[in-house]
C-alpha cells in the first residue's frame, strides 16, 4: 500500500522457481484492494492495446470504457482512493526468459505506458494517491534485459527494456534461510536429520529443495547416489535453463568469447556474491555458492588417453632397448603419475574424478602404475581383437563417447582432455561437446588440433614432463621385430 504521494516501482529480481510468484499471490489474496497481480500470460492473445487495457483493468476493479483514454481512467480510479494500489506483473519478460511463451507487442506498450505513467507521478501526483509497479523476473540483472533484446529484435520490447533498466529501482528476493530450508525438506516428507543434511548442501533455492526430495524419495534417504542425482542431473538442467542463457547474451562473455559457466566461475573467483547471478549461497558464508553449486561448477573430469602416450614410447623401445635398461613401464611409470598429480592440481580434479582410458586394463596399469588411482576404461575383448587386426581407434571412440555421455548429463562439466589425438576433438566438436573441453597435449600438437582449439586457455602443449621419442619408421621396426623373433628362435 502507498502513502498519499509516495509510490512503488521496482523490479524484483530471484531466481526461477523461488518463490516469488507465490508470495505476491498470498499477498494479493490477503489484501487485495491494496495489491494486484498480474500475470500477463492471461493476455497472450490479445489482439490490441485496448485488450490488454481492458484485462488489466478487470484485475484491478476498473471500468475501462470503450473510447475513453485508460490512462485517464487509471487518474479518476486514483483520485477516488485514500492510498495508491501496487500492481504487480508476473511473467511480463517472457519473451526473452525461454519458457516459450510469446507476449504480444500490444502488451509492451501498455507496460510502456503504464510504467511512464508511474514515474510521472512524481510531479503529477504530488500529495495524491498513486499507483506503485513491481515487476518480477528470474534474470540476473535488470541490465540482462538490454542485452536480451538484441536477440529477440523486437523494438516494443527494447525500448521497454531501456526504460525498465534506467528508470525502476532494483530488489533481490531472498532465498529462505537454513531453518525454512529444513523446514520445506520435511514437509516433503524427508527426515528431520536427512533434511539439515540436505538443506546445507542445496542452500535456500526452493526448487532445488524439491529436486532433492524427491532424490531422497527415489533412493531412499540422502546418499551418495542422491546427492549425484541432485547435482549432476537436476542442478544442471535448472541452471542451464534460466542463468547461462542469461549470461551468454552478456557483452563481456560475447566479445571476450568465454563460455557462459567460464565467465560464471571466473567472477565468482573474483569475489562476486553468488546472490549476484541468482545462486543459493552456504548458509555460513555469503560469499560462496552452496556445496552442490560449488561442487558442480568446479568439477573437472581429466581424461588420459593412455595409448596416444604409451605408443611413441613402445615404438621407439622396440628399436632401441638399450635406452630403457629397466624396461619401458619402469621407465614410463614414475613419468606418468607426475604429470597425472600435475594436471589434477592445475585443474582441480579429484582423484575419483580421472578417466584413465586405453586397449586394456593390463595396457593402462603398465603405462601408469597399477597402483596409480583413476576409473580404467577400457575395449571388450571382442574389440580388442579388432583393433589388433585392423589398428583401428576404438579407444579413442571409447573416450569421447564417454565424455559426451557425460556432457549430455550435466552441460557444466569440465574436461580436461590429456591427448594429442586431434581425431577426438572432432568427434566431440560434432556432438557438440567440445565448448567443455580443455586439451592438453603431452607434446606439441597438431596443425589440426591447434585449428580446431585456436583460444589458448583451451590447448595447451608441451605438458608431458619427458620430451617425445625420436621417431622410428616402419622398416626400422620391422627389422627390430625380425631381430628379436630369430633371437627368440636360436
Amino acid at each position: 500500500m502507498n502513502r498519499r504521494g509516495e509510490y512503488i516501482h521496482t523490479v524484483v529480481i530471484g531466481a526461477r522457481k523461488v518463490g516469488k510468484t507465490t508470495w505476491f499471490r498470498r499477498l494479493a489474496e490477503e489484501r487485495p484492494a491494496d495489491v494486484t497481480l498480474w500475470d500477463v500470460r492471461r493476455v497472450a492473445r490479445a489482439g490490441s492495446v485496448h485488450q490488454v487495457w481492458a484485462d488489466l483493468f478487470h484485475e484491478m476493479g476498473i471500468s475501462l470504457g470503450p473510447e475513453a483514454d485508460p490512462l485517464e481512467d487509471l487518474e479518476d480510479h486514483l483520485d477516488t482512493l485514500e492510498h495508491g494500489p501496487v500492481v504487480v506483473i508476473d511473467d511480463w519478460d517472457a519473451a526473452v526468459d525461454g519458457r516459450g511463451v510469446t507476449v504480444p507487442d500490444a502488451c509492451y506498450e501498455v507496460l510502456d505506458q503504464l510504467i511512464r505513467f508511474c514515474l510521472s507521478q512524481a510531479t503529477t501526483r504530488s500529495g495524491l494517491a498513486c499507483m506503485g509497479l513491481v515487476l518480477l523476473t528470474s534474470l540476473p540483472d535488470a541490465t540482462d534485459l538490454e542485452y536480451f533484446t538484441r536477440t529477440v529484435q523486437r523494438p516494443t520490447f527494447e525500448r521497454l527494456s531501456k526504460l525498465v533498466t534506467r528508470s525502476l529501482t532494483q530488489d533481490r528476493f531472498p532465498m529462505l534461510d537454513q531453518a525454512e530450508s529444513t523446514a520445506l525438506l520435511t514437509d516433503l516428507g524427508v527426515s528431520a536429520d536427512e533434511a539439515d543434511e540436505a538443506a546445507r548442501a542445496c542452500g535456500g533455492w526452493p526448487w532445488l529443495l524439491e529436486k532433492a526430495a524427491a532424490a531422497v524419495h527415489e533412493h531412499g534417504g540422502w546418499t551418495s547416489k542422491a546427492v549425484e542425482e541432485v547435482r549432476e542431473r537436476q542442478l544442471p538442467g535448472l541452471l542451464d535453463a534460466g542463468l547461462m542463457p542469461c549470461l551468454a547474451a552478456r557483452p563481456e562473455v560475447r566479445v571476450r568469447q568465454v563460455q557462459p559457466i567460464d565467465y560464471l566461475r571466473q567472477e565468482l573467483a573474483r569475489g562476486r556474491t553468488p546472490e549476484a547471478f541468482g545462486l543459493p549461497s552456504a548458509f555460513d558464508d555469503p560469499q560462496r555458492p552452496a556445496p552442490l553449486v560449488h561442487q558442480l561448477l568446479n568439477r573437472a573430469f581429466l581424461v588420459v588417453d593412455t595409448e596416444n602416450l604409451r605408443m611413441p614410447f613402445q615404438r621407439h623401445a622396440e628399436v632401441h632397448p638399450d635406452h630403457y635398461p629397466d624396461g619401458l613401464d619402469s621407465f614410463l611409470q614414475p613419468h606418468v603419475q607426475a604429470w597425472l598429480r600435475e594436471l589434477c592440481e592445475k585443474h582441480d580434479v579429484s582423484e575419483e574424478d580421472v578417466w584413465l582410458v586405453g586397449r586394456s586394463q593390463h595396457r593402462i596399469d603398465a603405462t601408469i602404475g597399477a597402483r596409480t588411482s583413476g576409473e580404467r576404461l577400457y575395449l571388450p575383448q571382442e574389440l580388442r581383437n579388432k583393433a589388433r587386426r585392423t589398428g583401428d581407434g576404438s579407444d579413442d571412440a571409447l573416450m569421447t563417447a564417454q565424455v559426451a555421455r557425460r556432457a549430455e548429463r550435466n552441460p557444466l562439466a569440465r574436461f580436461v582432455l590429456a591427448s594429442g589425438d586431434a581425431d577426438a576433438p572432432l568427434i566431440l566438436e560434432l556432438v557438440g561437446a567440445l565448448d567443455q573441453v580443455t586439451v592438453c597435449t603431452p607434446w606439441q600438437a597438431s596443425g589440426k588440433l591447434r585449428g580446431r582449439l585456436p583460444e589458448a586457455d583451451r590447448l595447451r602443449e608441451h605438458t608431458f614432463p619427458v620430451p617425445r621419442p625420436p621417431e622410428v619408421s616402419t622398416a626400422e621396426l620391422a627389422a627390430a621385430r625380425r631381430a628379436r623373433a630369430c633371437g627368440e628362435r636360436r
